[in-house]
């Protein structure tokens, strides 16, 4: 990958990221896709605590998404309904330029996991 986007979503810790990367894989072919587990303040929900001190993180999850430039926009889009972020603590996306990613790809014959 050249010259694309990567999107990065921070999610609630509710499935929703295996949810997107399936359905970012089915719909639009995507295999350039990992999610990690993450600690979170202030993303997901309201930020409240007293003064000096920290507030309490939560955990959450982070997608990263790569894309091919043409594609980028349309992805996007697509995460941010598929992921429902408007929903109350919902999450987070966006998107930054890929400077260079080394493609990597399977072998022939090699089955995918199951959904």
């Amino acid at each position: 990958l050249a010259a694309g986007r990567r999107i990065l979503v921070a999610l609630p810790d509710d499935g929703t990221d295996r949810r997107l990367i399936r359905a970012l894989r089915h719909e639009h072919g995507i295999t350039r896709a990992d999610t990690v587990a993450v600690r979170a303040v202030g993303v997901l929900q309201q930020a409240k605590t007293r003064r000096g001190r920290l507030p309490e993180p939560t955990l959450a999850r982070l997608v990263t998404v790569l894309v091919d430039e043409p594609q980028a926009d349309a992805v996007f889009a697509y995460i941010h309904a598929t992921a429902n972020i408007d929903r109350p603590g919902g999450g987070m996306v966006l998107m930054d330029r890929l400077l260079g990613a080394t493609p990597f790809a399977l072998p022939a014959g090699i089955a995918d996991e199951p959904d």
